[in-house]
């Protein structure tokens, strides 16, 4: 009876796990559509939720201390959910790739028109100021 009870706690660990996961991939989402639409106030709620989850899951990691030895992971219904979690949570790292990708890409971009509008802010300087013509560039000591 304590390998079944034993069984279904590592199920419910899984199972909490996969919908924590499941939950971060769609707000690692929804971080790159809030970059991308310039949503400052839209990522922080994300992020601040992203990091509850990730608390949560840590908590949940320590708390259980669920230790999956090799007769537990040779059962078929927590076999199949370490690899749901696996693939999972190579899903989220891809998603958080592509938000680091999209960061990046918006970086590039802002530094490009700082470096415009700085450009432009030194050609305006000296216009309007009268032009210097025939002053002499270089002198032989005569004039």
């Amino acid at each position: 009876m304590t390998v079944a009870v034993d069984i279904r706690s590592h199920v419910e660990f899984l199972d909490a796990q996969y919908e924590d996961f499941q939950q971060m991939k769609g707000l690692g989402r929804r971080q790159r559509e809030c970059l991308l639409r310039d949503d400052l106030k839209g990522l922080s709620q994300a992020m601040t939720q992203m990091q509850e989850l990730m608390v949560r899951v840590r908590l949940r990691q320590r708390d259980l201390a669920v230790e999956l030895d090799d007769e537990a992971r040779c059962r078929p219904e927590v076999a199949e959910r370490v690899e749901r979690l696996r693939h999972l949570i190579a899903s989220v790292a891809q998603v958080r790739s592509q938000s680091e990708e999209v960061t990046r890409m918006l970086l590039h971009q802002t530094r490009q028109e700082m470096e415009q509008s700085t450009r432009q802010k030194r050609a305006t300087r000296g216009y309007g100021q009268p032009a210097r013509v025939n002053e002499p560039r270089f002198t032989d000591g005569l004039r």
